[in-house]
């Protein structure tokens, strides 16, 4: 299961990290973006697509996948930020594009997992390589709305990050 990887991953890098503006600390999700508008402001990390290649025979023994070749996955996980600004606050037009910046900066310097440090998957133990994290960023921002109170503009931000994974399988 390495998507646990890749997302397991992702949060760590995202969650707890210091806001510029003093905006606080970004508090990161592995979970899809929700709907309401009751939700916490933060990052919400979800897989959406991946691709898989073989790099190298033999095609593991079932149930020991450390006996096959190698398999390289490169994951599109999307990072969905959400954030609520105060409608009459005067530098609201600020404050979420340099959260959005931030993120793809930290997102773009993501360090690299390989073959002394594995990352392991949460549930399976599998290990894996990340040996591309963030070189290909892509990004789309609707702009805000007002929430029922209207006292807070609500903003939305979705950093698609890919992730080049290699497995033995």
């Amino acid at each position: 299961m390495p998507l646990n990887t890749c997302q397991q991953y992702l949060y760590t890098q995202l969650n707890g990290l210091n806001l510029p503006l003093g905006l606080g600390q970004l508090e990161a999700f592995i979970m899809p973006l929700p709907a309401n508008d009751s939700a916490n402001a933060g990052a919400y990390i979800y897989g959406s697509h991946h691709d898989e290649v073989r790099k190298a025979v033999p095609r593991a023994r079932p149930g020991v996948l450390s006996s096959g070749g190698l398999k390289e996955l490169t994951w599109q996980i999307d990072v969905w930020l959400l954030w609520f600004g105060q409608f009459d606050e005067p530098n609201v037009d600020l404050q979420f594009p340099s959260i959005v910046d931030f993120v793809c900066a930290v997102l773009r310097n993501a360090p690299l997992v390989q073959a002394a440090d594995h990352a392991m998957d949460p549930v399976t133990g599998q290990l894996s390589q990340l040996l591309a994290v963030g070189e290909r960023l892509s990004s789309t921002m609707p702009p805000p709305r007002a929430v029922a109170d209207q006292a807070l503009w609500r903003y939305d931000a979705a950093i698609t990050c890919e992730i080049v994974e290699e497995i033995q399988a």
